[in-house]
């Protein structure tokens, strides 16, 4: 059998046209968000490990740590900040504390534990108080 017969036996391929393929790719650029409100998500990394995922913004018994929920050296979903305790670690502290996604439960992280920023400060770019849930 021949080269040319072979070829003609084989079930015909389509090539998809570049055209197609970019159009696919920036589709969901171009579509609009939920009710089309703006998202101000970010991901963050958590530099430090065992932080806990608190359920509420603060260190007291009001907020206790999200059981079974530490993270740490990852990147995470955050979606606003606000201030409360302020935390220690190290030559680190910072009294504004992140509300996070890390693939568990959502809840609250201290912003010492997050990579950027300065001490005492909110980290730069991330909705504060009046925008969290």
């Amino acid at each position: 059998m021949t080269n040319t017969r072979r070829a003609a036996m084989r079930s015909p391929r389509r090539a998809v046209p570049a055209a197609a393929v970019a159009t696919a790719a920036a589709l969901p650029l171009l579509l609009p968000t939920a009710a089309g409100a703006a998202t101000t998500d970010a991901q963050l990394y958590v530099w430090a490990t065992g932080v806990n995922v608190r359920e509420c913004a603060g260190v007291s018994a009001a907020c206790p740590p999200i059981k079974y929920a530490q993270i740490g050296k990852r990147w995470v979903t955050a979606f606003c900040q606000r201030r409360s305790s302020e935390v220690v670690d190290g030559p680190y502290r910072n009294n504004w504390w992140v509300q996070v996604n890390a693939g568990g439960p959502i809840g609250w992280i201290s912003a010492v534990y997050v990579r950027g920023g300065d001490n005492d400060q909110p980290v730069p770019g991330l909705p504060t108080d009046s925008d969290c849930h």
